[in-house]
């Protein structure tokens, strides 16, 4: 997935309009995003730079043995990679309390969800895509990631916020 950032990177910034207008009306549009990534993966396997992809792929959890539904498993050098995605609206354009510290809580809602299902699961190759927007400043950015549950400390920040602000931050997490 590492290897991919550069490519993700670079779709999402012909579309960095987008983003202003959704933090302008404080929209989270995870859905708009998994289409975007979609049609991204369809050219990156027809340019051969995956070998495979797969939407809402199913899993099976260790401890409950239910089965999961993980955004993307994404296959690449013989290698399955699974991909919880986010979108993070921290415009409060529309006074909503979503900021950064908002998809950080240890609830339904945020990162650490994403970080608890993947953690529940036996593969070895576990990410968290977030699309934040706008770009949040260096230190919230450095607060929120040292404030990640002990139990989940695993998780590392792939990526750092830009210096500048910016429409958006492409956020990835390695568990």
């Amino acid at each position: 997935m590492h290897s991919l950032l550069t490519e993700i990177q670079q779709w999402f910034d012909n579309k960095r309009n987008y983003f202003n207008i959704f933090a302008a009306v404080d929209s989270r549009i995870e859905g708009w995003f998994k289409a975007e990534m979609l049609v991204l993966l369809t050219e990156l396997k027809e340019r051969r730079i995956i070998t495979d992809f797969k939407r809402e792929a199913r899993a099976i959890c260790v401890k409950s043995r239910k089965r999961k539904q993980i955004d993307f498993r994404i296959q690449m050098d013989q290698t399955d990679h699974y991909c919880e995605l986010k979108a993070c609206c921290i415009s409060q354009a529309a006074g909503t309390p979503r900021d950064l510290t908002f998809y950080f809580r240890d609830d339904h809602v945020g990162l650490i969800k994403d970080f608890r299902k993947l953690d529940n699961l036996s593969f070895t190759n576990k990410w968290v895509l977030a699309f934040i927007y706008p770009s949040p400043s260096a230190a919230s950015w450095s607060a929120v990631a040292k404030g990640i549950p002990t139990d989940l400390s695993h998780w590392l920040p792939i990526t750092s916020p830009p210096k500048a602000k910016e429409p958006f931050f492409v956020s990835l997490w390695k568990g």
